[in-house]
């Protein structure tokens, strides 16, 4: 049993879920001009940073294989994009989602020292989410960041968000249709009341970043910010997860049936993904993304 499922059953949280996107990709926020200018004279892996903080050209990857994500940075830096510490998952999170969505921020974080200007930015978003998170009285800083308090504070361009609990009928359903069409998703994880209460709330925060195919058919990616990784699983395995092994379950044998090799190498796919929690429990979803124009247009990569 898991918090998310008593608050879905009791229809907490309970507003319709946002129509996802149209089909089709979304043009990402304009260059200003300014930008522009500054990025004519840096070398293109540079570019790239600051204009795809999420590395999303890269594509989905492979199942099982996750990448690193590096910050943006003009002098070529390889920071990774890593939460400061064991609270601020939902602020590392959030502020590559603003990032993403605002070519000028990111062109400042890659002008400086990224490593202290993300964990900078970190303390500030924290800071902003947890101010109001208990409506006059603050949202203790050692719980991380509310989804309440990350939906009012999450943009991505033009875009905003709401929160809804995952258990919700269309929940994941709209969050990977925003993927698909170019709106980045921040996604809570947790566990369930076998591992006691504190382990059935939300525990930590991912952003789905990436997502094709259609129906329950391609590949996502998510950002674990604890690692600074990029993890690639099924869309599928987002809609209908594999199954939760037991925690004294023995391996399976090279033996077993392929599809059940399968189903456990996705999940552990799947784990690793949501920060080692094996499970989805509350979306920020877009509200307003009518906002973004639907086309083929991209920012310029170099």
């Amino acid at each position: 049993m898991r918090l998310s499922s008593l608050l879905g059953a009791v229809r907490a949280f309970a507003g319709p879920v946002p129509a996802p996107p149209p089909p089709g990709r979304f043009e990402r926020p304009a260059v200003p001009d300014d930008v522009e200018a500054r990025l004519e004279s840096v070398p293109n892996r540079a570019r790239r940073s600051v204009l795809d903080p999420l590395a999303r050209e890269r594509g989905t990857g492979t199942v099982g294989f996750p990448r690193r994500l590096n910050l943006p940075s003009l002098e070529g830096a390889t920071a990774a994009a890593v939460q400061i510490d064991e609270t601020t998952c939902g602020a590392a999170v959030l502020a590559m989602l603003g990032l993403a969505g605002d070519p000028r921020a990111a062109l400042r974080l890659a002008a400086g020292d990224p490593a202290e200007g993300f964990a900078r930015l970190q303390r500030a978003v924290h800071a902003a989410t947890n101010r109001h998170g208990l409506g006059p009285a603050g949202w203790p800083r050692s719980y991380g960041t509310p989804p309440w308090g990350a939906a009012r504070f999450a943009s991505y361009g033009g875009v905003r968000y709401t929160h809804r609990v995952a258990e919700r009928p269309g929940v994941v359903e709209a969050a990977v249709a925003a993927a698909r069409a170019g709106v980045p998703v921040p996604l809570y994880t947790g566990g369930d009341v076998s591992g006691g209460w504190e382990a059935a709330v939300p525990r930590h925060v991912v952003l789905l970043t990436l997502a094709d195919g259609e129906g329950g058919a391609g590949s996502a990616v998510l950002y674990e910010p604890s690692g600074a990784g990029l993890h690639t699983v099924p869309v599928a395995a987002l809609l209908d997860p594999p199954p939760v092994p037991a925690p004294d379950a023995p391996a399976l044998p090279a033996t077993a049936p392929a599809v059940d090799r399968t189903a456990a190498r996705v999940r552990k796919a799947l784990t690793a993904a949501f920060g080692g929690w094996p499970h989805l429990v509350w979306a920020l979803l877009p509200e307003r993304p009518g906002q973004w124009r639907a086309g083929a247009g991209r920012a310029t990569m170099g």
